[in-house]
């Protein structure tokens, strides 16, 4: 299970992730997605920011 972040831009806890997209894995056979999906930064899934701070307690 993820931990959660604290969104800087929602000013709310959020679980921080990736998302695969397919669509650009079959197209380019997957040799230059594969390492930009390994290296590329978790999204928050409210805003798609990735200003994040350690979770508040007060929200958890």
């Amino acid at each position: 299970m993820a931990t959660p972040k604290w969104c800087n831009l929602c000013k709310r806890n959020v679980i921080a992730g990736k998302k695969f997209n397919w669509l650009v894995f079959i197209l380019l056979c997957g040799l230059f997605y594969l390492p930009y999906y390994l290296f590329k930064k978790e999204k928050c899934p409210i805003c798609n920011g990735d200003n994040f701070s350690p979770a508040k307690a007060d929200d958890l």
